[in-house]
């Protein structure tokens, strides 16, 4: 990973938990502070996310809702019966 020689990279908001944990790595080998130097943000609040250090910051969201939801709607069946929750941001130390 490498970052531009300028201030304007602020932020990574990463596709998963995963990727964003594997970035607050890279960005300690690179010797840059999160979130001083960097913010960063996962989705889907794995349960590792709260274990690092910093603590991840992340979007959850009601994943079961969603696809059964979806099933429903790919098998032609009614969803109104399915409520779904808003997503939230979970903030910790990294953003």
């Amino acid at each position: 990973m490498v970052l531009p020689d300028s201030d304007s990279v602020t932020a990574v908001a990463a596709f998963d938990d995963d990727v964003a944990l594997r970035t607050l790595t890279a960005l300690h080998d690179l010797g840059l502070t999160v979130p001083d130097d960097i913010a960063v943000i996962g989705f889907d609040d794995t349960e590792y996310g709260a274990l690092t250090t910093p603590a991840l910051t992340t979007v959850h969201i009601d994943a079961e809702a969603h696809g059964r939801r979806a099933a429903r709607t790919a098998l032609g069946l009614g969803t109104t019966r399915i409520t779904r929750s808003p997503g939230r941001v979970l903030v910790r130390d990294s953003a």
